[in-house]
């Protein structure tokens, strides 16, 4: 990669980095909305279900449910922002490698990248896509035989 390439190369890696911070943070103050509206659905749900009467009590529980259902479901957007933001942390370094000039690290740089993802299948995505080290090929094994677990 010369020069000029780099010139060209670095300004749009971050230019994707930007849109993918415009992209979180619009999707995150909606589905700050739609969770707090779900949440108050649930809690009007809970209180009919409370103080009305027998038929009140069963017609609410369905409303109850919904949101409850609702609210779980809307975790899928907690992982789709840790997935995007590994994206976009990504291409971050690789922006800082290609501007600083650092390019020619590129095992040091895919094991940087590396790192950033926490979910199991994250990595291996990146394993079976980005030529890897002997040596770090032997560690990832033995990570696999300790297993992990996903948290959200």
């Amino acid at each position: 990669m010369d020069k000029d390439d780099i010139n060209h190369l670095a300004p749009l890696l971050l230019l994707a980095v930007r849109q993918l911070d415009a992209a979180l943070l619009d999707a995150s103050a909606e589905a700050e909305l739609l969770s707090r509206a779900v949440a108050d659905l649930g809690v009007r749900g809970a209180q009919m279900r409370d103080s009305g009467g027998e038929s009140t009590h069963a017609k609410a529980l369905p409303f109850v449910a919904d949101a409850q259902r609702a609210m779980r479901a809307l975790q899928f957007h907690d992982r789709l922002s840790q997935r995007v933001n590994h994206v976009r942390d990504a291409l971050l370094r690789v922006h800082g490698s290609v501007a600083t000039g650092q390019a020619d690290e590129w095992q040091k740089l895919n094991e940087s990248i590396r790192s950033l993802y926490t979910m199991e299948d994250e990595r291996q995505i990146f394993d079976a896509l980005v030529p890897r080290s002997s040596d770090r090929d032997a560690e990832s094994c033995e990570e696999a035989q300790r297993g992990s677990v996903e948290l959200f």
